[in-house]
């Protein structure tokens, strides 16, 4: 006979950040704080200054920003941890062992060359217990704000420029007609791929912005919103975000519901809205309007 599962045999969502250790924390915390702030150094004497932007291969922009805060970044790690390995944007892999720190520079070059204060610093400290490397540690920091979050497995934090430090946790939304909804760019414009669960997901939301890249996570790990959608990412785009928004107590996968640092996308959440908003994904005949 058929049954439901009682609530003690429903399994909990997947997470996809690894544990990290107390002496880890206390070790590594500070020095994230160490290469948030080089990072900061680094872009925010260019913000608001015209700087040139060149096209690289893939035709996306990049700034003396980018690379200058990688490069001062990656300078940090290596007089620190020099047998850590290192995978950055701009400069791409040096291998290491155990312990590997994720760099983009500056997530939302565009809007940074479009003196667009929403971009930010992506920093993720990955470490390999055999099975390959997964996040322990994660950032989110917008040097034009003064303000990161820094998260793992049990809590996120945001931190300010005057010294203060709170933890943060995503709000309570049951229901997409209550949500706040984020995304990068608009599904029509052909920026990122969509389609109609897009549009009747977005039709069906309270509110809808595009105020993406990095600063929709660090929305949704505040209390900000309640859904943030990117559906094509690369690796360094998503190593950060997923300690963070998991420590803030919501919920992350790929576009088709996975591993999203297997499949380079975002679905995030603050939980119980979950699985509704991948079931709505999933429409590609949905009707607009319809809810």
């Amino acid at each position: 006979m058929n049954r439901f599962p009682a609530r003690s045999e429903v399994s909990p969502p997947a997470r996809y950040s690894a544990p990290i250790t107390l002496a880890e924390r206390r070790e590594l915390i500070p020095f994230m704080h160490v290469l948030i702030g080089t990072a900061f150094a680094a872009i925010r004497p260019l913000f608001l200054r015209g700087v040139a932007v060149s096209a690289k291969s893939d035709a996306t922009p990049v700034t003396a920003a980018d690379r200058g805060a990688e490069a001062a970044m990656r300078r940090e790690i290596e007089r620190c941890y020099p047998k850590h390995g290192i995978v950055g944007e701009e400069y791409g892999e040096k291998e290491g062992r155990t312990y590997r720190w994720i760099l983009d520079p500056i997530d939302g070059t565009k809007a940074f060359i479009s003196n667009c204060f929403l971009f930010g610093t992506l920093i993720a400290l990955e470490r390999d217990d055999g099975g390959g490397f997964a996040p322990i540690l994660g950032a989110i920091a917008h040097p034009s704000a003064g303000v990161a979050l820094i998260g793992h497995r049990g809590e996120t934090r945001l931190y300010a420029a005057d010294g203060s430090k709170r933890p943060v946790r995503v709000r309570g939304c049951e229901r997409i007609e209550d949500a706040t909804v984020l995304a990068t760019t608009h599904w029509q414009t052909g920026e990122q791929p969509g389609g109609q669960g897009i549009a009747a997901l977005v039709r069906r939301a309270r509110l809808y912005r595009t105020w993406g890249d990095c600063f929709g996570y660090f929305a949704l790990a505040t209390g900000g919103a309640d859904v943030m959608l990117d559906p094509a990412l690369a690796y360094w785009d998503v190593a950060a975000i997923v300690p963070v928004v998991e420590g803030a107590g919501g919920r992350v996968s790929s576009w088709s519901g996975g591993n999203p640092l297997a499949e380079p996308s975002l679905v995030a959440t603050a939980g119980p809205l979950h699985d509704e908003v991948l079931r709505q994904l999933r429409m590609p005949n949905a009707r607009i309007g319809s809810g």
